[in-house]
């Protein structure tokens, strides 16, 4: 006869946010513990569902809660009132283990994988191919070349790897021979269907190569330490190529980058994507450079709210617009990586620019030249070299053009503004003393308007400019 238990659990919580649980177990029926003298309850433990619970249970009577009560936390127990103790338990988590071959055998029974026949084949077949190992206790350990060749195919397409194709193929199989589906019309769809996967796969062999080379290049040839993965905490490497590209060794995955301009490292800048957390590095194109901000992870993984991708342009003859590597197999992308409306962009956005379609954004290197770049264009709006010192965009935007207010603080020594001001306020769309100190870059250098003086924290909402040139 089964033992039987009654199981009370109990959600506290402390403050707005902490929570707690506990749990208790009283024996109501013993059943065959009866039998067994010198065993307690407690050495029957059974399995619990909830794979992620690490509560200890308490056996024995567990106290009468009700909802809502106040259990006060006191040292020791008094008249037998309900309270609590706060104590703090260490420990850490550990990655699962490998599967062993009746584990991979009964995974591959639940997902509809092959036949009692045909399973131990499919095992020794990615033994003998060099997929896995099998090691002490029967574990299969993934090799390197079945790990790269796995995240090659998810680069790819997913369906390659998972069991659900497999499965329908298999389940498809059995209607046949029950009678529930016409043999030449699954023949068909799985021809077409699997004519299509290899179509797209051969069209993209080049991102399987990428990863592939970036596995097997030697010590010498793997790149230099670049930027941390969001993921994983680990650093990533920056291989030059072509094509160019980040390649993580701890997980064998590989992140493409945009072709056609020049990379440096972020600073340890994160990407503000919510979950995100990839370190960003700086991509630079043109002359004078324009530099945006970029997410790997992102760029490799937009999101359809960021708005429309931008996509690489063949080479159009441009000499100013980067180093084109003839070697490169791609297209140049010669402006901003990420969509406009990617958190980056929109971070670092001061106006929109209606002759590209984009918007002007504060260049991602600002060093001892500010300026404002297009994300969109080739067009760059700088201030003389050592004239400002910091730059701020700020929240406050002009109601009539709906473009941010800037906050700009002057070097002491090169201030325009009067009495030796040192900070300004303005919207740069339709300020006219920004739009004085401004020079523009389309191909030469030139300078928007005539230079005035200013007045200290000015209101930002002068008349226009009368010089010639771009304006935000």
């Amino acid at each position: 006869m089964d033992s039987q238990y009654e199981e009370t659990k109990v959600l506290f919580s402390a403050g707005k946010k902490q929570e707690f649980t506990a749990s208790g177990r009283k024996l109501i029926v013993s059943g065959f513990l009866e039998v067994l003298k010198g065993y307690s309850s407690a050495s029957f433990k059974e399995d619990d569902d909830d794979e992620g619970e690490e509560d200890d249970v308490i056996d024995g009577e567990f106290p009468a809660f009700t909802e809502n009560e106040i259990i006060p936390f006191v040292s020791t127990l008094s008249g037998g009132e309900p309270c609590a103790t706060l104590s703090i338990k260490e420990g850490k988590t550990s990655p699962p283990g490998y599967l062993t071959e009746s584990e991979l055998i009964s995974l591959m029974e639940k997902h509809g994988i092959g036949t009692d026949a045909s399973i131990p084949t499919h095992i020794n077949n990615i033994c003998n191919r060099n997929y896995v190992t099998l090691e002490a206790g029967r574990k299969l350990v993934p090799t390197q070349l079945g790990t790269v060749l796995v995240q090659g195919y998810h680069r790819i397409d997913s369906d390659l790897v998972l069991p659900r194709v497999r499965s329908t193929i298999e389940q498809q199989c059995n209607y046949i021979a029950e009678g529930k589906a016409d043999k030449e019309v699954v023949v068909k769809h799985a021809l077409k269907n699997f004519k299509s996967k290899f179509s797209y796969f051969r069209d993209s062999i080049a991102r399987m190569e990428e990863l592939f080379g970036s596995s097997f290049a030697s010590i010498e040839s793997s790149g230099q330490v670049w930027t941390r993965c969001g993921l994983t905490k680990r650093f990533m490497n920056f291989i030059e190529g072509p094509p160019a590209r980040l390649y993580n060794r701890f997980t064998e995955t590989v992140y493409s980058l945009p072709q056609g301009g020049t990379y440096s490292q972020g600073n340890g800048q994160m990407c503000e994507t919510p979950g995100c957390r990839f370190e960003l590095t700086l991509y630079s194109v043109g002359s004078p450079a324009r530099t945006y901000p970029l997410c790997p992870f992102c760029y490799n993984n937009p999101l359809p709210e960021w708005g429309t991708i931008p996509t690489p342009k063949e080479n159009d003859g441009e000499e100013d617009e980067g180093k084109t590597n003839k070697k490169t197999p791609r297209g140049l992308m010669l402006q901003c990586p990420h969509p406009d409306n990617h958190p980056l962009v929109k971070a670092r956005q001061v106006s929109t620019d209606p002759q590209s379609g984009g918007v002007w954004i504060l260049d991602a290197k600002p060093g001892s030249k500010w300026q404002f770049v297009s994300t969109r264009g080739n067009v760059v709006l700088w201030f003389p070299k050592t004239l400002v010192k910091k730059l701020l965009i700020l929240k406050k935007k002009d109601p009539e053009s709906g473009s941010h207010f800037v906050q700009i603080e002057f070097n002491k020594s090169e201030t325009p503004l009067e009495d030796g001001a040192t900070t300004y306020v303005g919207c740069p769309a339709n300020d006219e003393f920004i739009h004085s100190l401004l020079k523009v870059h389309e191909g030469s250098a030139r300078k928007i308007g005539s230079k005035s003086r200013g007045r200290g924290r000015g209101r930002g909402r002068g008349g226009r400019s009368r010089g010639r040139g771009r304006r935000l």
